[in-house]
């Protein structure tokens, strides 16, 4: 144990945990790092630029979890705490008062918004926020298609297409209908800056998405999606990154709320691509450094191609 800056990531394994975790070496390689995943450190990338990883059952909500938590804050030193999946960062949203450590997420409030999906239309309403409104079986008998959702879904898990009524009698308990709409998709990386501002956004049109995930985008200026971060800053008084997804309607007029992540997502390196580095600058901003600087784009309108590449672990025999 050491006495410099220590951040966790746990769920190190996912895109996002990635990012985090390429931007600090990069940038704050004074930071120790530790990260947390269900899968070994040969299986989590994250792994190969932290000094210690650690192989955790999957996230379950409960005091075993928190003490779990805590004894590794004492152990390591660990200052601040970075969860990444959405269900956690909600948890711990909740249990701010009882972790031992500096939590780098959104409040409870809005956590909880991000996943009760069910509740967007009600809620993004009173901020002057469209979102799709939510469908019966007698709109998609009507012939008004659909997409079905679980309430606390995430990362594009627990949706279906629906386009027939007796569809909706497979889904699941709990789940719901919205009205799905044909146009482009969106997704909007924000950065409240407390101060006159409110907000830097990065939007990008999703051009071409394989299994979900964005491999082609647009970047250019949307005032209408700029104007939505802007009031979900002000209305939730948010002070942590986090992005969004739209869709717009089929002559382009309408654009609605899908899903929100009280977090970036993997697909933020796209922006940072052009120079609004929204990782670096949440890092900068929590170690007392300068932020600004990282969130400057290169280019006003521009198009993103997103590819992989590889990291080689021998496993120990």
């Amino acid at each position: 144990m050491t006495s410099s800056p220590t951040l966790l990531i746990t769920a190190a394994g996912t895109g996002v945990g990635w990012a985090y975790a390429l931007t600090l070496s990069q940038h704050m390689p004074g930071v120790r790092l530790i990260t947390a995943d269900t899968n070994g450190a040969a299986w989590c990338s994250a792994a190969r630029l932290s000094t210690l990883h650690l192989q955790w059952p999957p996230f379950e909500a409960g005091d075993a979890y928190l003490a779990q938590l805590n004894a590794l804050i004492d152990a390591e030193g660990v200052t601040h705490y970075l969860p990444i999946i959405d269900p956690e960062i909600a948890w711990a949203a909740r249990e701010r008062g009882r972790l031992r450590v500096e939590l780098l997420g959104p409040d409870d409030e809005f956590a909880k918004l991000a996943l009760a999906k069910d509740q967007y239309a009600a809620r993004l309403a009173t901020l002057g926020v469209d979102s799709p409104r939510t469908l019966g079986r007698s709109d998609i008998e009507a012939g008004t298609p659909g997409f079905a959702k679980l309430p606390g879904s995430f990362g594009g898990r627990a949706a279906w297409p629906i386009q027939r009524a007796e569809q909706l009698d497979t889904l699941p308990a709990g789940a719901f209908v919205q009205e799905a709409l044909p146009g482009a998709e969106y997704t909007v990386d924000c950065f409240p800056t407390g101060d006159d501002d409110i907000v830097i956004c990065s939007v990008r049109e999703r051009v071409e998405t394989k299994s979900g995930v964005c491999t082609k985008a647009r970047i250019a200026p949307n005032p209408i999606l700029r104007d939505y971060a802007r009031k979900m800053v002000q209305g939730f008084s948010l002070t942590t990154p986090f992005c969004f997804q739209a869709i717009a309607s089929s002559d382009g007029q309408r654009l609605a709320v899908t899903d929100i992540n009280p977090r970036l997502g993997a697909g933020t390196l796209m922006s940072a691509a052009n120079g609004t580095d929204f990782f670096a600058a949440h890092l900068a901003r929590t170690f007392g450094h300068s932020w600004r600087e990282h969130l400057r784009p290169h280019h006003l309108r521009c198009a993103v191609t997103r590819q992989y590449f590889e990291l080689l672990t021998p496993e120990v025999d």
